[in-house]
C-alpha cells in the first residue's frame, strides 16, 4: 500500500502538536494519563505513536492497521515496546471495544470522506468511557463534489450520500475550502448529536478543529465525551487555550509557510508577536516570501500562531 509522507508535512505536524497540547489539558480535567489507551491509525510510520511516546510514555497505546504489507512496517518501525499492534479492520476493531469504563483518546485519522466514516465516529461515541478524548481527521476537498458540467449531478450524489448528517439536506455542497470544511464539521455535529441525544447522560463537547492542505484538503476535529453535568467543567478547562473550539465555530485555519532554519533563527525574537505579527515579521525579514504583501503577512501570522509547534526537517547522512 502506498502512503503519503504524513511524516513530513508541515501542516500535518503542527495537527499532530495540537493533539498533544490538547492532551496536557486533558490530565488537568481527570488528572491520571496512565488510566488512558490511545487508539491510533499509525500508518507505517507510526508518527504520532512516537511522539506520544516522547510526551507522555504513561499512556498505553494501540495501532490498528488493515494492511499486511503496512503492519510489517510498523513492526520495523516501532519507536517502544509499549505499542500493542493490531492487523484488523477498524469497524472489526470498533465492533468489538469495549472501554469497562477505561478512558481513551482515539484518532480516527481517515484519508477520504465516507458516510461509513460518520457511522465509526457515532459507534464510537456510544461506547466510550466519560472523559475520553476522540479526535477525527477527514478530507474535505470541495473539487470531489463540483466539476465543471456537470455539478448538479455531483451536488445531488452528496447529498444522497450524507443526507443523514448534513443540518440542510437540501444545500448544495460549498465550493470554496474553507466553507466546504466547515459544512463537514457540521456534518460531524450532526452525528454527535445522533449518537448522544440531549436525553442522554453523556454529551460530545468541541475543544479544537482545524482545516488545512495535506495535498488535499483536511478537517479535524477534537472532543471530549462527557457528562453534561460537566460541560462547563470541560469549557472552563480549555477556554485559556488560545485554539480551543469550545461551540462549534468554524474551524481555524492551519497554513503555515516553508521557512530556512536561518529565517526561523531570525524571526525568533520577535516572537511571541501579538500585535500585527504578519506585519511585524514581514518587516523583520526585508522581503517577501510569497506573491504579495497581503499573501506574505498571512503566511508569516500563521507562523506566529504556530511557531512552537513547527517542526524542524534537517537532511541527514545515514
Amino acid at each position: 500500500m502506498k502512503h503519503p509522507p504524513y511524516h513530513l508535512r508541515l501542516n500535518k505536524a503542527v495537527d499532530r502538536f495540537a493533539l498533544i497540547e490538547a492532551i496536557k489539558r486533558l490530565e488537568k480535567l481527570d488528572g491520571d494519563l496512565s488510566a488512558y489507551t490511545y487508539y491510533g491509525l499509525g500508518g507505517p510510520y507510526l508518527e504520532d505513536f512516537r511522539m506520544l511516546y516522547e510526551f507522555y510514555p504513561d499512556i498505553k497505546m494501540v495501532s490498528i492497521e488493515e494492511d499486511k504489507e503496512t503492519y510489517k512496517r510498523q513492526k520495523f518501525h516501532l519507536p517502544c515496546g509499549t505499542i500493542r499492534l493490531q492487523n484488523t479492520r477498524l469497524k472489526s476493531f470498533l465492533s468489538q471495544y469495549e472501554a469497562n469504563d477505561e478512558k481513551s483518546i482515539f484518532w480516527l485519522d481517515y484519508t477520504g470522506l465516507e458516510y461509513g466514516h460518520f457511522e465509526d465516529f457515532m459507534v464510537l461515541l456510544g461506547k466510550v468511557a466519560a472523559f475520553s478524548m476522540i479526535k477525527i481527521t477527514l478530507r474535505a476537498d470541495p473539487t470531489d463534489y463540483i466539476d465543471r458540467g456537470s455539478e448538479d449531478r455531483k451536488a445531488e450524489e452528496f447529498r444522497k450520500k450524507f443526507v443523514t448528517v448534513m443540518p440542510d439536506p437540501t444545500a448544495d455542497p460549498p465550493a470554496l475550502s474553507d466553507d466546504f470544511a466547515y459544512l463537514v464539521q457540521e456534518m460531524l455535529q450532526t452525528a454527535a448529536q445522533k449518537a448522544l441525544p440531549g436525553a442522554m447522560p453523556l454529551m460530545f463537547q468541541p475543544v479544537s478543529s482545524f482545516n488545512y492542505s495535506d495535498g488535499t484538503g483536511i478537517l479535524t476535529l477534537t472532543g471530549i465525551v462527557c457528562p453534561r453535568v460537566e460541560k462547563a467543567t470541560v469549557k472552563r478547562v480549555f477556554q485559556r487555550w488560545r485554539f480551543a473550539n469550545l461551540n462549534w465555530a468554524k474551524p481555524k485555519k492551519i497554513n503555515v509557510p516553508v521557512l530556512s532554519t536561518k529565517e526561523r533563527l531570525h524571526l525568533q525574537e520577535k516572537l511571541p508577536c501579538l500585535v500585527s505579527p504578519g506585519r511585524t515579521l514581514r518587516q523583520a525579514l526585508g522581503y517577501l516570501i510569497d506573491d504579495d504583501k497581503a499573501t506574505t503577512e498571512a503566511k508569516l501570522k500563521q507562523y506566529a500562531d504556530f511557531h512552537r509547534h513547527f517542526p524542524y526537517f534537517l537532511r541527514g547522512i545515514p
